[in-house]
């Protein structure tokens, strides 16, 4: 890697490497003679011999009333650049690991009797006093997801004034008791097959998708996404007709 690369890496001025390799080539020389030799305006030379100073790339000796400008050993500009590195190593894998954690906050794969009871739970848990929530649901026995629930699950539903809007299939939804806070339409058959025994919830800012087939859940956390859904759904819902 070239010197000017290096330097620009470390953060050093332009023209640092400029005046790090003529001192290199021509060795030791006062300011006056540096600026000839580098090719630079005092100002700009200046500037990257006070930077290549401070890093102690560049050292100064007296010679009667003048300064020397010596350049240091390279050694000096490899360890530094090693450790820079390794600070960017270091910071870079930490990030990678924050990244890892949002990445599992924001998407969470379940499974098994538990996870659905999970997932039903997650909606109850994660939605505020009065909201709606909205439910696709295709699965073939609704007294087998049923037993999915949790035993206060409805109770704390209830408790929470929660509202929902169902897409059903007619075998299923007819089902459902009335209630005021539920609001359920079918998909005709003569219009689709809806029975593949998958349920989707989309609530607050998740996604739920839950196979019954497999007993796997997927829940998403993305606001845009569960937007999204939700602009889907009600379009839908407003399209199909009454039960």
């Amino acid at each position: 890697m070239e010197t000017k690369e290096i330097f620009k890496r470390l953060g050093l001025p332009k023209h640092s490497d400029a005046i790090y390799d003529r001192l290199g080539h021509d060795g030791p020389m006062g300011a006056t003679r540096l600026c000839v030799a580098a090719n630079l305006h005092r100002p700009a030379a200046y500037r990257a011999l006070s930077s290549l100073l401070t890093r102690r790339f560049v050292f100064k000796t007296k010679n009667g009333r003048r300064n020397l400008y010596h350049a240091a050993n390279a050694r000096l500009i490899a360890t530094a650049f090693a450790q820079t590195s390794a600070i960017v190593t270091e910071k870079m894998a930490k990030q990678a690991v924050a990244d890892d954690r949002y990445k599992q906050k924001e998407i969470r794969f379940l499974s098994g009797f538990k996870g659905i009871q999970a997932a039903f739970d997650d909606v109850i848990n994660h939605m505020k006093r009065g909201e709606i929530f909205y439910r696709y649901t295709s699965e073939r026995d609704l007294d087998a997801v049923n037993k999915y629930l949790s035993k206060d699950y409805r109770t704390m539903r209830d408790k929470k004034k929660l509202e929902r809007m169902v897409i059903s299939n007619p075998v299923s939804g007819k089902k459902k008791k009335p209630r005021l806070e539920r609001f359920v339409k079918f998909i005709p058959p003569d219009i689709d097959l809806f029975d593949q025994n998958i349920i989707q919830l989309v609530y607050g800012d998740r996604i739920s998708l839950i196979d019954l087939n497999t007993e796997r859940v997927l829940i998403i956390e993305n606001k845009p996404l569960a937007d999204f859904q939700k602009v889907i759904f009600k379009q839908l819902y407003g399209k199909l007709p009454l039960p």
